[in-house]
């Protein structure tokens, strides 16, 4: 992962080796820190807003003090992208050190796109049972997504489905899932994970398509059911899977096309403006 040269820490500019936090601080030891990560292309945010609310919402949900202004918060993410680069990936974090309020820092990291093929053939999954702590709140606490990404590299996967302990399909280590079953798309019910920008930008131009959309849980026994599915995150848009464990769904179907061409048409236009 690279990391552009400049950092910002609660609105002035600092270099990667003095952003440093200490071991005992409550963000370290007890993982009291949100964070956002938001994909900009050539000197544009996509969903800046968005991300950013999601942020502040993350943090009330943390008890954190976040007090620095959306407005402020918008000028610091320009700022970073003007002293890095226009590309990239831009991780926002709320963290407590113990302190009053919150601090925060921003960092660019270089951002390589998918390549066309993974749109066209799609990516395996891996299932792993396992679930987040409170998953409405984007915090530090990412254990179980962490070893579940670990689990999908060993197995040679692309990212691993986690399952609850009831036996549902909740998210992936960090994106949505959806699937595509007798037609309609079905994704995991309000609550069950944290919604990301994309999925819901999703929802939005699924509806715009007229494709009919099922909230409910979606039970691991169901996967032999998928006629097709995908992941949805910042850095993935809508990436289809091409196989769950060992169910194999083959390139991405007619309705993840449908949605993933509506897509690029509205972050087309979310460019141009």
């Amino acid at each position: 992962m690279h990391i552009y040269p400049v950092l910002i820490h609660n609105g002035k500019s600092t270099a990667p080796e003095a952003a440093t936090i200490p071991v005992y601080t409550p963000a370290m030891v007890g993982a009291l820190g949100v964070y956002e990560t938001i994909l900009a292309l050539d000197g544009r945010y996509i969903a800046l807003d968005e991300h950013l609310q999601r942020l502040y919402a993350s943090a009330r949900g943390a008890a954190l003090n976040l007090e620095v202004p959306l407005d402020t918060l918008r000028n610091w993410c320009q700022t970073l992208l003007a002293a890095n680069s226009p590309q990239g990936l831009v991780r926002v974090l709320a963290l407590d050190l113990g302190a009053a309020q919150a601090d925060v820092f921003l960092y660019e990291m270089a951002y390589t796109p998918f390549p066309s093929q993974a749109y066209e053939e799609g990516v395996p999954v891996i299932i792993y049972h396992g679930e987040r702590a409170l998953p409405l709140i984007k915090s530090f606490n990412t254990l179980v997504p962490g070893l579940a990404r670990k689990a999908a590299q060993a197995a040679g996967a692309h990212d691993a489905l986690l399952v609850d302990r009831d036996g549902n399909i909740t998210e992936g280590s960090n994106c949505n899932v959806f699937a595509v079953i007798d037609g309609a798309l079905v994704a995991p019910p309000p609550g069950a994970a944290l919604q990301g920008t994309v999925a819901s930008r999703t929802l939005a131009l699924a509806q715009q398509l007229g494709i009919e959309v099922l909230r409910r849980p979606m039970p691991l026994v169901e996967v032999p059911r998928w006629q097709e599915a995908f992941l949805t995150s910042t850095r993935r848009r809508i990436l289809p899977i091409n196989r769950v464990g060992e169910h194999v769904l083959g390139p991405a179907g007619p309705l993840t096309r449908r949605l993933l061409a509506a897509y690029w048409q509205w972050e087309a236009a979310e460019l141009a403006q």
